[in-house]
């Protein structure tokens, strides 16, 4: 989690953008102000390129997504989420965040649409927030975290917000963040840089043997950075139902194919590898271009895809044609 210019940067200064097609970034984080010393304790502490970060403005996207010809970005609140302790407070952040979001849509016609930020873990606030949000202009799904404070998002306590959402077919964008037990275990390395992707792959490892992918079948998942170590460590992951054969009650369909019906982001893994893994596990309408600006560059991260020299087609569909499919985006 670090900078654009950290993570590849963006084209040099002047440069034409070499896009011949608009995309559809659905990685792209705001920071409205009233938020950002709420969250600056959390990410002095954990991220780096934090003065580039905390000089978001809803500029600073425009302006990479115009280098980058992205159409239209996807908002949603990073970590640390919105959440700091007291639910009241959570609760009216986390409608003010939604509602800065409507109002950048309307400043910017069709250049904006958000992921409603919760304030989990307050579960009871958290569906009301998502029944008043989810009808807001511009609002294509709801935005989680991939635990709290240590809590997964397969545990039964989370289980009725999971069952609102699957009556409404809504789409649930999963954003990491820092787990209790694993912070700032290599002090050369960012915490997120690492933990980032094994926290996404826990909390996959959650749901899919709690049962609630298989019990929540009209809910759309999306995680980002490619699902973390998900690709890496599925065949252990589908594994545990061997070793405890109790849970293959909970996924009647099988493992695999419920951890196929799964979407994820480009954030960080456009490398040939890390795209090659993803192609192996999902149906290729199932992975969306992302991009975690303004951690991440924007064209940066659209030039590191051309390269992968897949076919226009293939292309195509996860700069933008995957994301209009299932956001309407």
């Amino acid at each position: 989690m670090a900078a654009g210019l950290a993570l590849g940067g963006g084209l040099r200064a002047g440069s034409p953008a070499p896009f011949a097609t608009t995309a559809i970034d659905v990685h792209h984080h705001s920071l409205p102000p009233f938020y950002k010393p709420l969250s600056k304790g959390w990410l002095d502490k954990f991220a780096t390129g934090v003065a580039a970060v905390m000089a978001w403005t809803p500029e600073t996207s425009l302006s990479a997504m115009d280098e980058a010809r992205v159409s239209r970005a996807l908002l949603s609140i990073s970590s640390p989420g919105v959440h700091f302790g007291d639910d009241a407070q959570a609760r009216d952040l986390a409608r003010a965040c939604n509602d800065y979001a409507v109002s950048l849509g309307r400043r910017h016609p069709g250049r904006f649409a958000f992921f409603a930020a919760l304030p989990m873990p307050d579960v009871a606030g958290a569906i009301r927030e998502a029944e008043r949000a989810l009808a807001l202009d511009g609002a294509r799904g709801v935005g989680l975290l991939s635990n709290y404070g240590g809590r997964y998002l397969g545990e039964p306590e989370f289980r009725p917000l999971f069952e609102w959402l699957n009556r409404r077919g809504a789409v649930v964008y999963v954003h990491p963040t820092d787990a209790p037990c694993c912070a700032g275990l290599v002090p050369q390395v960012a915490t997120p840089l690492i933990e980032f992707p094994v926290d996404t792959a826990r909390t996959i490892a959650s749901l899919l043997w709690s049962g609630t992918l298989s019990a929540f079948p009209n809910i759309r998942f999306i995680f980002s950075h490619g699902g973390g170590a998900m690709p890496m460590v599925m065949e252990r992951v589908v594994a545990m139902g061997f070793v405890d054969r109790s849970l293959l009650a909970k996924v009647p369909e099988g493992a695999a194919a419920a951890l196929g019906k799964l979407y994820v982001d480009t954030a960080s893994v456009t490398g040939a590898s890390a795209m090659a893994a993803l192609m192996n596990w999902l149906p290729e309408g199932h992975i969306l271009y992302g991009t975690d600006f303004p951690w991440g560059g924007v064209a940066s991260s659209r030039a590191a895809l051309g390269r992968l020299n897949l076919s226009p087609k293939k292309l195509a569909a996860i700069e933008s044609g995957n994301a209009t499919a299932l956001l309407g985006a």
